[in-house]
């Protein structure tokens, strides 16, 4: 059998349920253990905002993207380099996995531009060296990618999840880009699920309106990790446990496969 790359985004709200976190790092280990080279790009979304609440440092979002002035952004590079990148670790690691923290300016993995100076420190990755993934899935490690990036100036900007992994997916040329995420997948205007979607499509629902907020970076990053010669891309209904090993071995549909 071909051993694969499959990029997976695991985020933030899944990450505060105890059982869907345990399924998650379950089914990283057995798809390892079938062979399979697994990144795992993490967010931190609620995570990053329980800590801003506590230090009374306001969060707004624009278009789905936090507002990241130099407070939020020190806020950010530490629970998501810190808290939560190594929460993942050891989760994995507790497992069966032998995975290997990294942010993504750790060997110049994740470069960035400002993406607007409405946002902040928020960065549009311009560039993704994946030399340092590489020589870790050699050697045998699951890499937990923390997405925050390096600047013009080597400051820190903070970068999406989704668009962070969809980067990472492309660099790869990954067989796999998998988002899992706390909702069903891509929802009509009726609130039923769509199984698949086009770039066509997906550009109509968001003139309509009807994919908004935190869904237009997912959906973006699925179409950009296939420009850049991923093979599938797909929004996994992460609330159901064990929903990427389910979606993987035995082809259950359980989110929005978005194709070209």
């Amino acid at each position: 059998m071909k051993q694969e790359t499959v990029v997976v985004k695991f985020g933030g709200h899944a990450m505060d349920k105890e059982e869907l976190c345990a399924a998650f790092a379950g089914d990283v280990a057995r798809l390892q253990q079938d062979g399979e080279k697994m990144v795992v790009v993490h967010g931190g979304g609620p995570q990053i905002g329980a800590l801003l609440q506590r230090l009374h440092i306001e969060s707004r979002f624009e278009k789905g993207l936090r507002v990241t002035d130099a407070a939020t952004m020190e806020a950010v590079e530490m629970v998501l380099c810190g808290q939560v990148n190594k929460d993942v670790v050891a989760r994995l690691a507790a497992a069966g996995c032998r995975a290997a923290g990294v942010s993504g300016r750790d060997g110049g993995l994740l470069r960035a531009r400002i993406k607007d100076a409405a946002l902040g420190l928020v960065g549009d990755v311009t560039e993704v060296d994946a030399s340092l993934l590489a020589c870790l899935l050699d050697g045998g490690f699951v890499p937990v990618v923390a997405p925050v990036a390096s600047g013009p100036q080597g400051q820190a900007l903070n970068v999406n999840a989704d668009t962070a992994a969809g980067a990472v997916a492309g660099a790869l040329h990954a067989d796999c880009f998998v988002l899992i995420s706390d909702v069903p997948g891509v929802l009509d205007g009726n609130k039923q699920l769509l199984p698949r979607l086009n770039r066509a499509e997906v550009q109509r629902l968001i003139e309509s309106d009807v994919i908004n907020g935190g869904m237009i970076p997912k959906v973006q990053s699925c179409l950009h990790a296939l420009d850049r010669g991923c093979g599938r891309s797909l929004i996994l209904d992460g609330r159901q446990p064990s929903s990427l090993l389910r979606f993987l071995r035995d082809g259950e549909e359980l989110g929005t496969v978005i194709e070209n």
